[in-house]
C-alpha cells in the first residue's frame, strides 16, 4: 500500500501561516504527519505553526524531528538554532546554525541569527568573522550592517559603527533599536546635534506622536528663542535616573524665560519642588499629556538648548529633609563605624528584554572583595536583591553587609542617605543621579563598552568629581576594582 502524499497538506499549512492562521496551519500539518511520518517538510510545518502560537517545546521538538528524518533540510536545523537562542540556549544554538549556514548560506538572516548567538556568548572574534564573510555577498542586508556596527562599536570603533549603523537604518528606517544604537555611538563620538535627531526615534516620543497624531495633534521640539517667555509642558517620559539627568537642561529655559509645568511620576514631584525651576508640578503618564498645549518631552530638551554642541549643563541640586537626614544617621550609626560605604552591583535593562538596553552588572562577590580593605560599615543600596545575593556579599567581604535596599521605595530616603554615605560604589542607576543632585559623588563602575554619559575615558562632564572606574574590553573588572583602594 503506498504511502499519501502528504505534499498539498503541507503546501495547505504553509499558505495558513502566512496568511495569519496558524491554528490552520497546525492542523493542516498534523494531517501531513498522520498522511506521512516521515516527512521532514510536514514537521517543520508543524514547528513553524507552533512558534507562531508561542509552544516553543513543541516547536523546538518538531524542528528536531524535521532534522533527523533529513539531515540535509537546512531550514529544519536553522529552526532549532533559532528557538534555543530565543529561550535563552545561545550555546545550544551555534551548532545547529552552523550546520544549517554549512548547508545552505543564501540567507542573510541566517548569518544573523547565528552571529548574534556567538555574541550572546561573548564569542565577539567568531561572530565578527560571520558578519565580515556574510557581507562580503549580503552587503545591503539592514540586519547585517547593524550587527557590523554594533560589532564595531563593542571593539570601540566608533567611527566605523556609526558608519554602518546609519546605513542599516537608511535601509531598514522601521527598525527602532538602529537609532538608538547610532545615537550612542554619536554622543560617545561628541557629534551632539546629530546624535539628538536619532534619540528623536527612542520608543516613548514615537508612542507621543502616534497617540497626539490620533487626536490631530503634532509633536515638534521648538527652539528657545520660540518659546521664551511662554508657558510649556515638561513632559517626563523617561525612568527615574534619566528624568533625574535631562531635566538639568531645563534651567537654560528658566533663564530665557520660560514658564515650566511638570507633569511626571508622583515620586519626583516632592523632591523636583525644591529645585524651585517649576511653576507648577503634578503627577501624570506621557500618554495623559497628549493633549497638552506645548508639550516637550524631558529627553528633548537637550534639543531645546542654545549650546546643542556643548551639552554640560550642571546636574540639579537638591537638598535632602532634615528630617530623613537625621533618620538615616541613626540607621547607619546604629549598622556600624565609619567609613559608611553604600555599594550596588546591578541596574538597567538587559539586551535581551531590550535590544539597546543599558545592562550594568557586577559580581558583588567580587565587589566586596575589593572593598574588604576599607573596612569600616557597608550597606547594600541594591533594588531587588537576589536570593543568596547578600550571603555570597557577606563572606566575600568577611563582616555584615547591612541591607538598606528600603530606602529605594522612597526618593527622599534614598537621597538623604546618599548624601551621608563616606564612599558610594556602584554601577550607574538613580542613585548615582539623587547623588549628584546631593552634591555627592561616587565611585562609578561602567561596564564596557561605556554608557556615553560616562565617555570613553577620564571624568564625566556631568559628573565632576565622581571617581570612574572602567571595565576593560575583554569584561574583566579587575583592574576597576583594584582602583578602589589606594
Amino acid at each position: 500500500m503506498s504511502t499519501p502524499d502528504p505534499t498539498p497538506l503541507i503546501a495547505e499549512a504553509l499558505r495558513e501561516l502566512h496568511s495569519g492562521n496558524p491554528e490552520r496551519a497546525l492542523d493542516c500539518a498534523r494531517r501531513a504527519i498522520a498522511a506521512d511520518p516521515a516527512s521532514a517538510p510536514a514537521h517543520y510545518a508543524a514547528a513553524a505553526a507552533h512558534a507562531t502560537l508561542g509552544a516553543s517545546a513543541a516547536a523546538l521538538a518538531e524542528f528536531r524531528r524535521a532534522a533527523e528524518l533529513q539531515p540535509a533540510f537546512a531550514p529544519a536545523h536553522f529552526g532549532v538554532g533559532w528557538m534555543l537562542r530565543a529561550g535563552g540556549r545561545p550555546a545550544e544554538a551555534i551548532a545547529p546554525l552552523t550546520q544549517a549556514l554549512a548547508l545552505d548560506a543564501r540567507d542573510p538572516q541566517w548569518h544573523v541569527e547565528l552571529a548574534s548567538a556567538l555574541i550572546d556568548m561573548r564569542r565577539v572574534d567568531a561572530a565578527n568573522d560571520v558578519v565580515a564573510n556574510a557581507l562580503r555577498t549580503h552587503g545591503q542586508h539592514a540586519g547585517l550592517l547593524r550587527l557590523a556596527g554594533q560589532l564595531a562599536f563593542l571593539r570601540g570603533d566608533l567611527e566605523p559603527a556609526a558608519a554602518f549603523l546609519g546605513e542599516s537604518h537608511a535601509r531598514d528606517p522601521a527598525d527602532a533599536a538602529v537609532p538608538m544604537f547610532l545615537m550612542q555611538a554619536e554622543l560617545l563620538l561628541g557629534r551632539w546635534p546629530l546624535a539628538w535627531t536619532h534619540y528623536a526615534f527612542r520608543e516613548q516620543r514615537r508612542r507621543f506622536e502616534a497617540e497626539r497624531a490620533r487626536h490631530g495633534l503634532s509633536y515638534t521640539v521648538p527652539t528657545l528663542d520660540a518659546i521664551a517667555g511662554e508657558r510649556v509642558t515638561l513632559v517626563a517620559e523617561q525612568g527615574l535616573g534619566d528624568v533625574l539627568f535631562f531635566l538639568r537642561f531645563a534651567r537654560e529655559l528658566q533663564v530665557a524665560g520660560v514658564r515650566l509645568e511638570l507633569a511626571g511620576d508622583a515620586r519626583l514631584l516632592p523632591l523636583l519642588a525644591r529645585t524651585r525651576l517649576f511653576d507648577s508640578l503634578r503627577a501624570s503618564t506621557m500618554l495623559d499629556e497628549t493633549r497638552a498645549e506645548r508639550p516637550i518631552l524631558v529627553g528633548d530638551l537637550p534639543m531645546v538648548s542654545a549650546h546643542p554642541e556643548a551639552p554640560f549643563a550642571p546636574s540639579l541640586e537638591i537638598v535632602p529633609e532634615n528630617a530623613r537626614t537625621r533618620e538615616w544617621t541613626r540607621r547607619l550609626e546604629a549598622a556600624g563605624p565609619r567609613p559608611w560605604i553604600g555599594v550596588t552591583w546591578r541596574a538597567g535593562t538587559p539586551a535581551d528584554v531590550l535590544a539597546h538596553g543599558l545592562h550594568k552588572t557586577i559580581s558583588p562577590t567580587d565587589l566586596m572583595t575589593a572593598l574588604r580593605p576599607l573596612g569600616g560599615t557597608v550597606v547594600a543600596l541594591q533594588r531587588g536583591i537576589r536570593a543568596g545575593e547578600l550571603d555570597a556579599a557577606r563572606a566575600a567581604l568577611g563582616a555584615t553587609v547591612h541591607d538598606f535596599s528600603a530606602a529605594n521605595d522612597d526618593l527622599e530616603d534614598a537621597l538623604a542617605l546618599v548624601a551621608l554615605l563616606d564612599r558610594h560604589v556602584g554601577v550607574s542607576n538613580t542613585n548615582m543621579h539623587l547623588a549628584a543632585a546631593a552634591g555627592a559623588t561616587a565611585d562609578v563602575l561602567v561596564p564596557y563598552p561605556p554608557e556615553w554619559r560616562w565617555r570613553r575615558s577620564g571624568e564625566s562632564p556631568w559628573f565632576p568629581g565622581f571617581r570612574v572606574h572602567r571595565q576593560s574590553p575583554d569584561s574583566d573588572w579587575s583592574g576597576a576594582l583594584a582602583g578602589l583602594t589606594p
